[in-house]
């Protein structure tokens, strides 16, 4: 049943390549350091197409060819190494395991292609994968044969980002359950870290609580480096230092997700150390889980992906006109993009085998429309920088269509610089930040699957709601403290 799954993706994937012949490279092992290597996780175009689990291997697809449509060079079968450092299923296994209709050792893979290639019209590869070199010095090869025999090489290159971006796109129903799996497993651990957390611990006991919890139920790996941000760290997007002591009367934002069978979840929540929100605390707490809260009500088949965006920004800018955080109207705000000051990434992303999985977020220039079984986040946020009593604001109008075309027609500098002198002849506001507000972060995230008639929340099991919040943090944890 496994295989079938991987099968039909393979068939999609050829009847979308025509002639072209198709290399896909697997995912290589990494050094950490010294002789230690970093725990292999495969490529998930490589892996969604094949299932084959090994690193340093190469999938050929060639629709056109009779027998062998699918082709797998992998490593040799080597008693030895496998005795060392785990199993392999070699050419054999490749076959009788993993579907290919023929498989090779990989150090035959350059002659293979170079065979390959005579005669073809286009090679297809990922033009973002840095891993094609050998593709490249194949087809020189085949090139320089060509000529001397007189007979034609391809001539076209054809991105298979592109045709995968898109079949990845939409989940299937193997990996929605997976999805489904992936968001009760972080559900779980993110519910037992707010009843597991305290004063004084540091942020790396939490995660290491968060990431046990993972593992013991079910998840083969986190699905990216865990956030766990304490106090001011949690004004940092992408804070994994995860070393600072925890305190009474703090914020604590964690960012974490499982990984089950390949499908990762991606949650955010924002609670209290000690287990109570202070009233500033609360207050921003309100105005991102209103944001979020209604940017969710708003999805289902058919909204443009950009609308979640647009109304996270003028919910959020509202709320912090209104907490006295910017000045003016939130329509002043939303125009100059004062809101950037304190909300100043996407409102969610796509969601699958990767974090940020693939798919593009426009066609034709304007937002996607929502389908049935694409899968992303909503995670709107406020994040206050700490021990800044003041900034000054550009009463310039933000305009990201006009600094796009000036980047691309002046280049990056010179748009800057164009955007600088704007700037100074618009003004500025000058205006003191409410020092209660300080440092607090707070950012609330969940994972969205779209229905035939609506949305799915497949994370609604983790606590939201700030007084429930509240009650789990004083339930004891079950999980041992050492130390």
């Amino acid at each position: 049943m496994k295989q079938k799954r991987f099968a039909a993706r393979r068939a999609d994937f050829m009847e979308q390549l025509g002639d072209t012949i198709a290399i896909i490279p697997a995912g290589k092992m990494q050094t950490r350091n010294d002789d230690v290597e970093h725990a292999f996780r495969q490529n998930s175009d490589f892996f969604f197409l094949t299932g084959f689990p090994e690193p340093d291997s190469v999938a050929v697809f060639d629709p056109a060819h009779d027998t062998e449509r699918f082709t797998l060079f992998v490593r040799p079968r080597d008693p030895e190494l496998e005795a060392w450092n785990g199993r392999r299923a070699g050419t054999e296994g490749a076959i009788e395991r993993f579907g290919a209709d023929a498989a090779h050792n990989l150090d035959e893979l350059d002659g293979w292609l170079k065979r390959r290639f005579i005669g073809r019209g286009s090679i297809g590869y990922s033009v973002t994968d840095s891993s094609d070199e050998r593709t490249l010095a194949a087809y020189a090869a085949a090139k320089a044969h060509a000529r001397r025999a007189g007979v034609t090489t391809p001539d076209r290159i054809v991105d298979t980002s592109a045709i995968l971006q898109e079949m990845r796109l939409y989940k299937s129903a193997e990996e929605i359950e997976a999805l489904r799996e992936a968001c009760r497993i972080s559900a779980a651990a993110h519910t037992e870290a707010m009843r597991f957390t305290s004063p004084d611990m540091s942020e790396r006991q939490v995660q290491a609580a968060i990431e046990y919890v993972f593992m013991t139920m079910g998840s083969e790996r986190v699905g990216y480096g865990s956030i766990v941000a304490g106090g001011e760290n949690a004004t940092i997007l992408h804070y994994v230092e995860n070393n600072q002591q925890l305190r009474g009367g703090d914020l604590l934002l964690i960012d974490a997700g499982a990984e089950y069978r390949y499908l990762t979840a991606d949650i955010t929540r924002t609670f209290p150390v000690n287990g109570i929100f202070t009233t500033p605390q609360r207050a921003i707490y309100d105005i991102v889980l209103d944001a979020e809260k209604r940017v969710i009500e708003m999805c289902g088949p058919g909204l443009p992906y950009s609308d979640m965006h647009e109304k996270a920004v003028e919910l959020l800018s509202h709320g912090l006109v209104d907490l006295g955080l910017l000045p003016g109207s939130g329509e002043e705000a939303i125009d100059k993009g004062w809101y950037r000051q304190y909300f100043f990434h996407g409102t969610g992303h796509w969601l699958g085998l990767d974090v940020h999985d693939a798919g593009t977020y426009k066609v034709d220039g304007a937002g996607r429309r929502l389908e049935p079984s694409m899968a992303f986040t909503v995670e709107p946020g406020i994040y206050v920088a700490p021990h800044k009593p003041s900034v000054s604001l550009s009463n310039a109008q933000y305009d990201p269509k006009l600094a796009a075309e000036l980047s691309y027609e002046i280049g990056a500098a010179a748009a800057k610089a164009e955007f600088v002198r704007r700037t100074e002849e618009a003004g500025s506001v000058d205006f003191d930040v409410p020092p209660e507000f300080l440092g607090i972060g707070v950012r609330i995230e969940d994972d969205l699957l779209i229905t035939a008639d609506g949305f799915e929340n497949l994370s609604s099991g983790t606590p939201v709601d700030p007084d429930e919040i509240e009650a789990v943090c004083a339930e004891e944890s079950e999980l041992p403290l050492f130390g």
